[in-house]
């Protein structure tokens, strides 16, 4: 089956087989066993936008069975659909979108099998320094959002964000695609430079994901502060899991108790769990010119 004729069917809803290719990487794989998932924390059905869910890409899930944990604990969590995002770089993942297509409508077919509850939608956590090296096609099949209003996700860099990351989200905007950075709050940018190559991606028109563990310290002390202050200026428009695997689970829900616990208003973490991610997935992002630095 042909990755356009595969796109086609996962617009459609169809959850065909198509090839599945070997698996890459097995170095970076350091996932222990499987865990069962805990109990539903609410109804309304939520949308996680950075997942690692397919098998045999990245450091992510090894296999069919630690994909399938991962997703029915989503479900336990009460999400309702899911974007597969692999790494998207040189050095780890892939950088072959239609491999991620094929892959993504595999794990679609496997996961029907199994009765499970949750949609499974075709992106990527895309390395800014690919950017040049990946098709117009290719964008597309990773871009999430309607017509006139796609945006991709990109990894913001654990070093400082720098003229070169600004330079591939500008070549982004000038292909028509908007930008999610991923978990900035993790980047160096955020952690020793006041986040000043983020505010100006968001004056660009960027947005900002951050991860869920990086508010209870999962990703260490500095990431946990830097991700604390990012929310209280109001500079992150979704939360995400970033899920990889049995030690970085789904994580909506411990997103959730975090924020309620820190007394941020309901509303609020609404917006940023549950209400922001479907809006984007639903009426996009619009894309816009880079501002000078």
């Amino acid at each position: 089956m042909s990755a356009i004729r595969c796109w086609f069917d996962i617009a459609a809803g169809k959850y065909g087989k198509c090839p599945f290719t070997d698996a890459k990487h097995d170095v970076y794989r350091e996932i222990t066993g499987l865990r069962r998932p805990g109990p539903m924390l609410w109804v309304m059905k939520s949308a996680d936008l950075h997942f690692h869910l397919l098998p045999g890409v990245d450091d992510g899930p090894g296999d069919f069975a630690e994909s399938l944990y991962l997703a029915r604990a989503a479900v336990a969590e009460g999400t309702g659909t899911i974007v597969a995002t692999p790494h998207v770089r040189f050095d780890l993942g892939t950088t072959d979108a239609s491999e991620i297509l094929h892959r993504v409508c595999e794990l679609r077919a496997l996961l029907a099998a199994f009765s499970l509850p949750v949609e499974i939608l075709c992106g990527g956590e895309i390395g800014h320094e690919v950017v040049g090296s990946l098709s117009q096609f290719e964008l597309e099949l990773l871009a999430q959002g309607p017509p006139e209003a796609r945006w991709l996700l990109v990894e913001a860099p654990f070093e400082a964000i720098g003229d070169d990351f600004h330079a591939a989200t500008e070549e982004l905007r000038e292909r028509g695609f908007a930008v999610l950075i991923a978990h900035p709050e993790r980047s160096a940018d955020a952690v020793l430079d006041g986040a000043r190559g983020l505010r100006r991606e968001l004056d660009a028109g960027s947005r900002a994901q951050l991860n869920a563990q990086s508010l209870t310290g999962e990703h260490g002390a500095e990431a946990r502060a830097a991700a604390w202050r990012l929310i209280d200026e109001g500079l992150v428009t979704v939360i995400a899991s970033d899920a990889h695997g049995p030690t970085r689970p789904p994580a909506l829900g411990v997103a959730r108790r975090a924020l309620m616990d820190a007394g941020v208003p309901p509303a609020v973490v609404e917006l940023l769990v549950n209400v922001g991610p479907r809006r984007l997935l639903q009426s996009g992002l619009a894309s816009r010119t880079a501002v000078a630095a």
